[in-house]
């Protein structure tokens, strides 16, 4: 009765979102819920998944199923490259292993949707925007949200949980604060059409630096070259006239991938300026609600760590939340808490490690940045300091492991 009576809402259903109402569903836990997109079509999000949690995915059962599916595609490497002449070469933490997958979130949302449809417990609001709370005796008793034609909804729960990402509506009506994190550099993330030359297509990631200007680049689930192109100085990145901004791109893309943007790179091709801005809460939690992900701890593209801390957040708070439910005693003043510091000391690291590399590929000087690639990188592979460095981006800092049944 204690389970049947009480439910969480969860507003966001990225990676961290949809991942928690699979493991709470999975454990009899009611959930509802609520996405300001119809569907799970988004252009230009992180999609790397690493050995921290692949073997999540594996432990789950779901690694198999997201490749049989072809909901993602092993990244063999991520290759770094200054100058157009390669510096680093990241493969897996295991001998001739590869460096993880690119995991296609549509596909992989929509699959884990489309099954917990299937449990009565589940409860979705696609479409739907939340933007307001109802409270009751000091606590959060509906999420108030909006639907296409501008209805509003009261959608009632026990515990909220955001994980609605960067610039989250309720984080910011709830005025928290938060720990600001130096970033290096805002992006334009720009689609460019399937390359005819194979060897254009990344077997992985692939980044080219030269002190100035950063591409990142991988491919998406057409088989679509998704680059990030960052600057210094970002006016570049903010030209309207598209011919003038074409040309600042064609004079400063790696002379491989010229042709490409020549042909490919449109006035109709879909194109987003993003704003890194970088933060985490001093506290995750408000009353009864939790944040979780990129709505607790915004990341930067460094290393691709925002999706993969983000999923692991989603396996430590449901340890919890089960917990809780089974033993009749969901208080978020003492469960809260207990979340946030067991994920809190991977999170700052990894933000730590975020904005000092960061800094090496954009933030720097060009000759600080050329030692640091050409010199300092191949010492610290030498005294066995950059092997650390990747288990601890790769494997992560923390031990979490899921303890119940899925």
């Amino acid at each position: 009765m204690y389970k049947e009576n009480k439910a969480i809402i969860i507003v966001g259903a990225g990676p961290a979102g949809m991942m928690l109402a699979w493991l709470l569903v999975k454990n009899d836990i009611r959930v509802k819920v609520i996405e300001r997109h119809p569907d799970f079509s988004r252009e230009f999000r992180g999609e790397g998944i690493q050995e921290s949690v692949m073997r999540h995915l594996e432990d789950l059962g779901l690694l198999s199923i997201i490749m049989s599916d072809k909901m993602g595609v092993e990244a063999e490497a991520a290759r770094v490259f200054f100058d157009q002449k390669p510096v680093a070469v990241l493969k897996g933490m295991k001998r001739h292993s590869n460096f993880g997958i690119v995991l296609h979130q549509e596909k992989f949302l929509s699959f884990l949707h489309s099954e917990l449809l299937k449990n009565e417990l589940y409860e979705s609001f696609m479409g739907h925007n939340a933007f307001s709370f109802e409270e009751k005796d000091d606590k959060i008793t509906h999420v108030i949200a909006r639907d296409k034609n501008k209805s509003q909804h009261r959608i009632g729960g026990d515990i909220v949980v955001i994980t609605a990402g960067r610039g989250s509506v309720l984080r910011k009506k709830l005025n928290l604060k938060a720990h600001k994190i130096d970033t290096h550099w805002n992006i334009l993330w720009i689609i460019l059409p399937k390359p005819q030359n194979e060897e254009l297509i990344p077997k992985g990631f692939r980044a080219y630096l030269n002190g100035k200007t950063l591409f990142i680049m991988y491919t998406n689930a057409e088989g679509m070259i998704q680059m990030a192109w960052s600057k210094k100085d970002e006016k570049d990145l903010k030209i309207r006239d598209f011919n003038l901004r074409k040309s600042v791109l064609l004079n400063e893309i790696p002379q491989s991938y010229r042709e490409l943007v020549e042909t490919g790179f449109l006035e109709s091709s879909r194109t987003q300026f993003l704003k890194v801005e970088c933060d985490r809460l001093e506290k995750w939690h408000h009353k009864n609600i939790l944040f979780l992900g990129d709505a607790a701890h915004t990341m930067s593209p460094v290393a691709g760590q925002g999706i993969n801390l983000a999923i692991r957040d989603s396996i430590v708070a449901a340890n919890h939340f089960i917990d809780a439910f089974n033993n009749e005693a969901l208080n978020p003043d003492e469960l809260f808490p207990i979340i946030q510091a067991e994920r809190l000391r991977e999170v700052k690291i990894m933000q730590t490690f975020q904005r000092n590399f960061g800094y090496f590929m954009l933030g720097a000087p060009r000759l600080i940045s050329k030692l640091f690639f050409f010199i300092l990188l191949p010492i610290l592979g030498i005294i066995g300091v950059r092997k650390k460095m990747l288990k601890m981006v790769q494997g992560g800092v923390t031990t979490v492991t899921f303890k119940h049944h899925c």
